[in-house]
């Protein structure tokens, strides 16, 4: 009989059984959890230094322009001593306004508005400089004039060719009445009478939001009360290329104007919530500042509108940037409350305070202060001679 073969049985196929699946979901949900959480970790972290580089960035760089400009305040102006004026007169028309240049400064090449302590005031700064060598030169005029009338009459009479041949630049007209008028030149010819003499036109120009015109036409002169006639010992100042220019604060930017250029505010760098401002006054006839002032009426004395002798006094100017980190932090889990930041900046030891209440949210913002000195290092303008 046959021996039968016998055969190892067959094993049947075996997949994971219940127990063994939940234990493996529960490891992956473990592991995904530390891996989310590693990762939300280093994204706070990422935000937090980019937030910081980016704040850092914009602090440096609003601090570094503003000083860059305060440190051309006055050059290629007339002091107060060879310009005598009683009162200032000038005039914009950018095709839509009309009227005297905003912010102008008068003798003063800073001139700081204080925006008061109410929450989110910030200060407004505006300086002035030009780009002439002989502003301080007195060009007599070999003519009695009107300040800008229509027609021939709108013509300047230099007693000197000198460099007042420059179309585009200004000239103050003025005489021994103390009357200052900012003109801008429109066209400049030899003069048929002299040789060595030019004549400087100053006509009234069509006026567009690119290119504004200075000089006002009859009706604007009667409007505004400019003078009628500069006929004792007439004479103009040269100061070429004029800038006017403004830093603000609006909506969380840093904002510049120029008055003389476009008019039109331009931006600077965004995430700015403060600039406070103060004049370094020094005793008359000192160079050395003993005081910090803000340009309000106090106890100093009347800073918001300085005299002549008091803006002699001026020799430097305190500046400070406040920048918001660009990123809004997360409420603590617990409370549901901002607590990234639980006091307001502060412009420097005793200086202005600041009050950011304005935002009701602004403590999930990081802050940065932003602080110089700048010395108003032109020497005609902090009488150095």
């Amino acid at each position: 009989m046959p021996r039968r073969r016998i055969r190892p049985p067959t094993p049947r196929p075996r997949g994971l059984s219940l127990v063994e699946l939940m234990v493996g979901l529960l490891v992956g949900l473990v592991v995904s959890l530390v891996i989310y959480q590693v990762l939300a970790g280093n994204e706070g972290l990422r935000r937090s230094t980019s937030a910081g580089s980016d704040a850092q960035q914009n602090g440096m760089f609003s601090l570094a322009i503003v000083a860059h400009d305060l440190r051309a305040a006055g050059w290629g102006l007339p002091t107060a001593d060879t310009m005598v004026c009683a009162r200032y007169f000038t005039y914009r028309d950018d095709g839509s306004t009309r009227g005297p240049v905003p912010d102008f400064p008068g003798a003063a090449p800073v001139r700081i508005v204080d925006g008061g302590s109410a929450p989110g005031a910030s200060d407004r700064i505006t300086m002035m400089w030009g780009s002439s060598v002989r502003a301080n030169v007195a060009d007599g005029l070999l003519q009695n004039v009107t300040a800008v009338p229509n027609g021939t009459a709108a013509r300047l009479q230099p007693a000197s060719k000198v460099a007042l041949s420059t179309v585009g630049g200004f000239v103050w007209l003025t005489d021994d009445k103390n009357d200052c008028a900012l003109v801008r030149i429109t066209a400049s010819a030899p003069s048929p009478l002299s040789p060595d003499t030019v004549i400087l036109s100053h006509d009234p120009v069509a006026a567009s939001a690119g290119l504004a015109n200075y000089n006002p036409p009859d009706e604007a002169m009667g409007e505004l009360a400019w003078p009628s006639t500069f006929d004792a010992n007439p004479r103009i100042h040269d100061v070429g290329a004029l800038v006017l220019r403004t830093y603000s604060v609006d909506n969380g930017n840093l904002m510049a104007r120029d008055d003389f250029s476009s008019g039109t505010q331009v931006q600077v760098a965004n995430n700015v919530v403060a600039l406070k401002a103060q004049y370094g006054i020094s005793d008359a006839g000192s160079q050395i500042v003993n005081q910090w002032v803000s340009a309000t009426l106090g106890p100093a004395g009347n800073w918001a509108t300085p005299s002549l002798v008091d803006l002699r006094r001026v020799k430097a100017i305190r500046l400070a940037v406040v920048i918001r980190s660009a990123i809004k932090e997360r409420p603590d889990a617990a409370t549901g409350q901002c607590a990234v930041t639980s006091d307001a900046p502060v412009s420097w030891p005793d200086g202005p305070a600041i009050d950011l209440s304005n935002d009701p949210d602004w403590r999930c913002y990081r802050y940065r202060s932003f602080e110089t000195v700048v010395p108003l290092r032109n020497v005609l303008w902090a009488n150095l001679a």
